[in-house]
């Protein structure tokens, strides 16, 4: 087995963090795909042979938080590789105190840039593949998001709009199709509106200290956006534990009517003076209840 290689070094700006003070997840996955050229390129994945990946499924997991100014490093490694597919492993280091902030499992397709159509991998580039395999140092546990969702025994809602806009051209890779970190700022756009709509208004985030984190993020992308596409996010909550909530996003391209992608996401409620989980308040509870929607969305 191989071990990890390094992908990124860089740091944290005050821009990427959002109003609850930390490194926000779009920017978590920003750098991890940039960094991710960088073993495209170790692969032999360069844009002269037409030949890149696509990923359908991104899993990423929050341990601690970056605040501005934290140093960032970012290593990567191979998982498990099949003819056409391969599954990677990037972790996001604080590289100051050495401790891992998030780490991203993604699930990718071999794709022709030329022919736009799935392509198992040359034999030298999964040759390459197979020899960056690296094994787990300990084996994590089971994700919630992405798991089964209980059964409720109350009457379920429909989805609420939480996000709408469109696809612009620098919302897009160099393939052409929205690049993946955007996945996470367009639910990142809808998280606010989800935390409203259960209770969480202004004066009591003020009146309590609280914000949230997110834990976990699952996204399956089913439908490529391209720029120019316009787009609805609609939400609604999952499930809901002491001082965690599970929630929902359904990605829906409006131009062409499908469903592009699908979000479940577990977040925890947080004290922003003590740093640490909180318990959700009762009436906050409740409210959420009228919130919970049937999943997964139908395709």
């Amino acid at each position: 087995m191989s071990n990890f290689v390094p992908i990124f070094r860089g740091s944290v700006n005050a821009r990427e963090c959002d109003i609850m003070g930390h490194f926000n997840v779009q920017f978590y996955a920003a750098k991890m795909f940039e960094g991710l050229n960088h073993l495209k390129l170790q692969l032999g994945l360069s844009p002269d042979r037409n030949i890149t990946w696509q990923a359908n499924r991104l899993f990423s997991r929050y341990q601690g938080e970056l605040h501005a100014g934290d140093i960032v490093d970012i290593r990567a490694g191979i998982l498990a590789v099949e003819a056409d597919r391969v599954h990677i492993l990037a972790e996001i280091m604080n590289g100051e105190t050495g401790k891992m902030s998030a780490s991203f499992e993604l699930w990718c397709d071999g794709f022709n840039t030329a022919t736009q159509q799935s392509t198992p991998w040359p034999d030298d580039i999964q040759h390459k593949m197979t020899a960056m395999e690296i094994s787990r140092a300990d084996e994590p546990r089971a994700p919630t998001a992405g798991g089964p969702v209980p059964e409720h025994s109350n009457t379920l809602s429909e989805p609420f709009v939480s996000a709408r806009g469109s696809i612009a051209a620098w919302d897009c890779d160099g393939d052409g199709v929205m690049a993946p970190q955007r996945y996470y700022a367009v639910g990142s756009d809808g998280v606010l509106n989800v935390r409203h709509r259960m209770g969480f208004t202004r004066e009591v985030n003020e009146a309590g200290n609280l914000g949230g984190a997110a834990l976990e993020y699952d996204v399956r992308v089913y439908a490529p956006m391209r720029a120019g596409d316009l787009y609805t996010l609609r939400s609604g909550i999952l499930d809901l534990g002491a001082k965690t909530f599970r929630f929902g996003h359904a990605f829906h391209n409006d131009t062409d009517g499908t469903l592009a992608a699908t979000y479940d996401v577990v977040g925890v409620l947080f004290d922003l003076k003590a740093r640490r989980a909180t318990a959700i308040p009762d009436f906050i509870r409740e409210q959420s209840k009228s919130l919970i929607i049937p999943w997964p969305p139908t395709r």
